[in-house]
């Protein structure tokens, strides 16, 4: 029989019910994910970076949260796509919070030559995150980290850089990204327990109730966000989207 079509709620419910019956926990992106801890232990650690709307954050956070799963949702402070300064930020992570999902940070570092300016500015960032909201913020996700490289940045004051090379090492990785696994089976990464440890990135913006191809999501942002379709998609986007047309 198949299974639910891909990039919907019920897909996603599905995994995540693989993970559970497949013995993994779900953990924070922190300092403990340095520590090997019991060979034995499944971890999935779960992050989510919000690029563009709001819209599809609470949908997630609450159907995670009905599973008893908890994520880590990063949040860009400069986005030109949803204002970090409004209501609507505060009551989303709020709600997130309030769900038991941990706050992280979402930063871009591509305007910035100098590591050293980046580990600066990430740690004022994170630290005003933090207090605004009360919580620890601790992980901090890059954007576009195919566009300036990150690897290497060390964070300071127990920052979690999730694109640290233990993260590709130690520990297993999987991505959304753009609606595209890059081949990625996921389904049978968690039921055969790959990897002990496994950093999984899901975009929310990606997931609907019935499927639907990128170029159509990403036509409803242009909508929604009052932009033109050319302002929201990326050359990476377009690039795939030639592929699958051609």
């Amino acid at each position: 029989m198949a299974g639910p079509e891909p990039f919907t709620w019920g897909q996603y419910s599905e995994y995540l019910r693989l993970a559970l019956s497949n013995g993994y926990r779900f953990g924070p992106l922190d300092g403990s994910t340095s520590d090997r801890g019991d060979a034995n232990e499944q971890v999935v650690y779960l992050r989510h970076d919000v690029d563009f709307s709001l819209r599809w954050v609470l949908p997630m956070a609450e159907l995670e949260a009905e599973h008893g799963v908890r994520a880590t949702y990063c949040f860009l402070l400069d986005s030109p796509y949803y204002p970090s300064e409004s209501s609507a930020f505060d009551e989303t992570v709020q709600a997130i919070l309030e769900m038991g999902h941990w706050l992280g940070l979402h930063f871009d570092a591509t305007p910035f030559s100098s590591d050293d300016e980046v580990a600066r500015r990430v740690a004022d960032a994170a630290e005003a995150l933090g207090q605004r909201f009360a919580t620890d913020v601790v992980s901090v996700s890059f954007h576009w980290p195919g566009r300036r490289p990150v690897s290497q940045i060390v964070l300071p004051g127990g920052l979690v850089n999730t694109y640290g090379p233990r993260f590709f090492s130690e520990i297993g990785y999987a991505s959304d990204s753009n609606q595209d696994w890059r081949g990625t089976d996921l389904a049978e990464v968690l039921t055969s327990r790959r990897h002990a440890r496994l950093q999984l990135l899901i975009h929310p913006v990606w997931w609907r109730d019935t499927y639907s191809p990128i170029l159509d999501k990403l036509t409803e942002l242009a909508e929604e966000l009052g932009m033109g379709l050319d302002e929201v998609m990326t050359v990476e986007q377009r690039a795939l989207i030639d592929e699958a047309a051609a």
